[in-house]
């Protein structure tokens, strides 16, 4: 990490909202992360896919400019910018040089306190939404982590965003008006920026667009029961694609870096133990990955696979196998490579202002505070193999194993030969070139 790397900043505003901010030295652009407590979680079940639609429709004009009038308003200040639906927040993205940075919130402050909303563009907004949800149907690999994460993840944090087509064309403009004055709210929002900004200008400059903005947004907790199980969705394609999840720590677990070393040397990169076995030496898929995801309040290790109908079962019991013999522990040769992996993306993210916007609004919202580059990259370093061993040993055995769930798409059911302990398990007609009414 680079020497004298500047802390960062976390203070709350006088709306309520909370500023955390990272000056990088030696850049000249600026990234910013607004979260919005607005995210898909917060969607009533009867409206899925309100989220989605309020992420687009609140760029259709501000304040006093229309659609066309705000989005120039926003290129001649060199604005980049993204508006996006996650499970928790509403999430606005955006990139300028740094002293242009203030010209830009004043646009992007009335987008979010007064967004125009407009009625007649509520149709194309729709429209929007829906070939989102259609264009599932042509991209498996992406549909079955969605039917994954549905089955494993517990309400409302399965929820894939996109919504269900009923509720989309269903949905009217005022209740979407009201939805969104409703959620934006500045207690549980989260506003970080990172690269040439100063913070104590940064905070002036807030309270005063945001003076007058009040109130708490919502904060959905977990249901305590899941689906779990197994789904698969019959498509006679020339493809299988394989998607298991288990349980893991969440972000703010003491274990959660070493589960990412770990997961790491199971299935990141073409030197880890899956691609290895399953691709290299017995060539089963075309694909092959395994990957960490700390959450809030519930983390999860996911495998894909990509194969073939007549491989995705050997293609299956190979991944079950290294699973179960990952349990032995890991090299000393692996670890390295697995740690010196993690440290050079940690290098790229601290070259990328956006890079580190993200990771501290993140950072905040999963723990309750902001770490530097070098403090992460330090409790990397200080990972023994003993230290990761024991994290396997303790929690990545049998208990681990059984906490399985399963999605796959082929033209075959696979079978897990018991390995799924809990949940149903559903085998699904296909409906390829069918209207894909809901993702699950």
């Amino acid at each position: 990490m680079p020497e004298g790397e500047p802390s960062v900043v976390v203070r709350t505003l006088e709306c309520g909202m909370t500023l955390c901010v990272e000056p990088m030295p030696g850049v000249r652009t600026v990234a910013v992360n607004w979260l919005l407590p607005a995210g898909h979680a917060t969607d009533p079940v009867n409206d899925m896919g309100c989220s989605a639609m309020l992420a687009e429709l609140i760029q259709r004009g501000a304040g006093q400019l229309d659609s066309k009038q705000f989005s120039d308003a926003l290129d001649r200040v060199g604005e980049q910018r993204a508006v996006s639906s996650g499970a928790s927040h509403i999430v606005f993205s955006g990139l300028s040089l740094g002293d242009r940075l203030f010209s830009s919130l004043e646009l992007v402050a009335s987008m979010i306190r007064d967004p125009r909303m407009p009625e007649d563009a509520l149709p194309a907004v729709q429209s929007l939404a829906l070939q989102n949800l259609e264009s599932l149907n042509d991209d498996p690999q992406h549909l079955v982590g969605l039917r994954l994460r549905h089955r494993h993840m517990p309400e409302p944090f399965n929820r894939t965003g996109f919504g269900e087509a009923g509720a989309i064309k269903a949905a009217m403009i005022e209740p979407l008006r009201d939805a969104w004055h409703a959620r934006a709210r500045p207690v549980g929002s989260i506003f970080a920026a990172a690269g040439a900004v100063d913070a104590d200008e940064l905070a002036r400059e807030l309270d005063r667009l945001l003076k007058g903005w009040r109130g708490t947004g919502l904060s959905p907790e977990p249901a305590s029961t899941r689906i779990g199980g197994s789904r698969h969705d019959i498509d006679e394609s020339n493809q299988t694609h394989v998607a298991m999840a288990f349980d893991a720590p969440t972000e703010g677990d003491p274990d959660a870096v070493t589960a990412r070393l770990a997961t790491d040397v199971l299935g990141s990169g073409t030197s880890s133990r899956l691609f290895v076995e399953v691709r290299e030496r017995r060539g089963l898929c075309y694909s092959v990955a395994a990957g960490y995801a700390g959450g809030l309040h519930r983390g999860m290790v996911t495998v894909y696979a990509g194969s073939t109908p007549e491989r995705a079962q050997a293609t299956l019991d190979c991944i079950l196998d290294i699973t179960t013999k990952f349990e032995q522990g890991v090299t000393e040769d692996e670890l390295r490579r697995a740690k010196t992996g993690l440290e050079c993306r940690l290098i790229m993210a601290g070259e990328s202002t956006t890079s580190r916007a993200s990771g501290i609004a993140g950072d905040f919202h999963r723990l309750g505070r902001c770490r530097s580059l070098r403090e992460i990259a330090a409790e990397v370093s200080s990972h023994s193999l003993e230290r990761v061993n024991d994290f396997i040993a303790r929690r990545m055995g049998a208990q681990w194993r059984s906490t399985m769930t399963l999605c796959s798409i082929g033209r075959q059911a696979l079978d897990v030969k018991g390995a799924i302990s809990s949940g149903p398990s559903e085998v699904i007609a296909s409906r390829r070139g069918a209207t894909c009414e809901a993702v699950v």
